[in-house]
């Protein structure tokens, strides 16, 4: 079984990895680092001319350096928002035993009125205005319900903006770079060993591959990928 896994392995490292020389070329501009082969036709001598050297002016660093100080000045407003249907399913659940629970406690406290309408025989409509007060009930919880799952979500959330341990800001600085220098960042989430918390780990553009799924959206929805260390 162990030699099964390892042949499966070696198949997708052989399918996937590749030397991304055009994503270390933008590293190495970034760093200020010129391509000796580039301009090597004008360096060198080739019983023509009179060698010579060319400087390098470093103009993206600067540019780079100040979006990703800008990105960073910016105060994050992250918000949580549940799309799997199970979650969702169980959020429309507790807004309508919400909904159930504020209409009978108003019902209740009604009750004398309603009492009094069936007295007088007026069995098939309520007043108007307790009616109507219904109706808005309804709609306010409608518009104002945030579910539990989505309280303890946004409680984590700002949990991990504030973590020196996750250390998000740092992080998020990484993938800003990587992504305005390649056009490209990765990263992904894992439990911590312990189960008690979230590792929260950026990868190396120039040793991440992935083979992506073209008919979703998300790097995460992929089939396979390798991550080189």
């Amino acid at each position: 079984m162990k030699e099964k896994e390892i042949e499966k392995i070696d198949e997708v490292i052989q399918h996937l990895v590749y030397e991304k020389i055009s994503l270390k070329k933008a590293y190495n501009y970034y760093h200020c680092q010129r391509d000796a082969d580039q301009f090597r036709h004008i360096e060198d001598n080739y019983g023509v001319g009179t060698p010579t050297s060319l400087g390098f002016t470093p103009l993206i660093k600067k540019h780079i350096d100040v979006l990703v100080g800008e990105y960073l000045g910016f105060e994050q407003d992250l918000s949580i928002s549940c799309k799997d249907e199970k979650t969702i399913s169980n959020i429309l659940r507790d807004k309508k035993l919400k909904i159930d629970y504020e209409l009978y406690e108003y019902l209740r406290k009604q009750l004398h009125n309603i009492v009094i309408g069936l007295i007088s025989g007026d069995l098939n409509s309520l007043d108007p205005k307790i009616e109507q007060e219904l109706q808005n009930i309804k709609q306010n919880i409608e518009k104002s319900f945030i579910s539990e799952y989505e309280v303890a979500a946004q409680n984590i959330l700002a949990y991990f903006k504030q973590s020196r341990d996750l250390d998000l800001r740092n992080k998020m600085r990484s993938l800003f770079t990587d992504l305005l220098i390649t056009g490209c960042c990765y990263y992904r989430t894992k439990p911590s060993p312990s189960g008690g918390n979230v590792k929260f780990e950026v990868l190396n553009p120039l040793d991440t591959f992935v083979e992506r799924n073209r008919n979703e959206d998300y790097l995460n929805k992929s089939r396979r990928a390798v991550v080189r260390k």
